[in-house]
């Protein structure tokens, strides 16, 4: 057999169709339709191939021509008859009627919400500092009743150490005043045995000294035979 010779390089690889440039436009138009910017990826993602160079070129022909519409420019529409011209003329004033109400609705949303965004911050805002007041507020009348209680607390101790030493004053004063009084008793229990030694000892003189001076009946007799002659001279006178 003869030989055959052998396939060159990268023939035997399958390729796929290259991408048209009707393609290309059409992906970005329907990108841009979104309200986003068509770009050499976002065009390969959509379409799935091409190469980055072939997308290049067709984009910058899409913006040009996209420019000269958009200008008026009949130069733009020159290669395609006037119905399909129309035509394409109003899917892309369409597209772009679509891609700027999209683009002012998502606009608009995202004010919307940021301003809610703004709004609920403010109310948090607001609530965060009402409740920072609250909890000053409070600790305020917590360290002021706190400082209340500690003062009544030193004033009640200091009270009670003034009424422990008046107590102890007292109660050195109640025990003088009890050996006072046990020494004026003892004073007094002596003064009165004294009293009660010497009135005894005077009875008991006078008891002798009455019992020495009693006559018997002889002395009698004698003091009355004595007496009488100075009892008649008396008379006598």
């Amino acid at each position: 057999m003869p030989d055959t010779p052998a396939p060159s390089y990268g023939s035997s690889r399958e390729r796929g169709a290259k991408l048209s440039h009707a393609q290309i436009e059409r992906a970005a138009l329907d990108i841009l339709s979104t309200g986003t910017r068509p770009s050499v990826e976002s065009l390969r993602k959509r379409l799935g191939r091409g190469s980055p160079a072939t997308i290049l070129h067709s984009l910058r022909r899409f913006w040009r021509d996209l420019g000269a519409r958009a200008q008026g420019h009949p130069a733009a529409l020159a290669r395609l008859p006037t119905e399909i011209a129309d035509l394409a003329d109003a899917i892309w004033q369409r597209s772009l009627t679509l891609a700027a109400q999209a683009a002012r609705h998502e606009d608009n949303a995202a004010r919307e919400r940021l301003a809610q965004i703004r709004l609920e911050n403010e109310l948090r805002a607001q609530s965060f500092g009402s409740r920072e007041k609250e909890y000053e507020s409070a600790a305020r009348e917590r360290e002021q009743a706190l400082a209340a209680s500690r003062e009544h607390l030193l004033s009640t101790l200091r009270m009670l150490e003034s009424d422990r030493l008046c107590l102890r004053a007292k109660e050195a004063r109640i025990a003088d005043l009890e050996a006072q009084i046990e020494a004026y008793r003892r004073q007094l229990a002596t003064i009165v045995g004294q009293r009660v030694a010497r009135n005894r000892a005077v009875a008991n003189h006078k008891r002798a000294r009455t019992v020495r001076m009693k006559p018997t009946g002889k002395s009698k007799r004698r003091i009355t035979d004595k007496t009488r002659p100075r009892m008649k001279r008396r008379a006598g006178r």
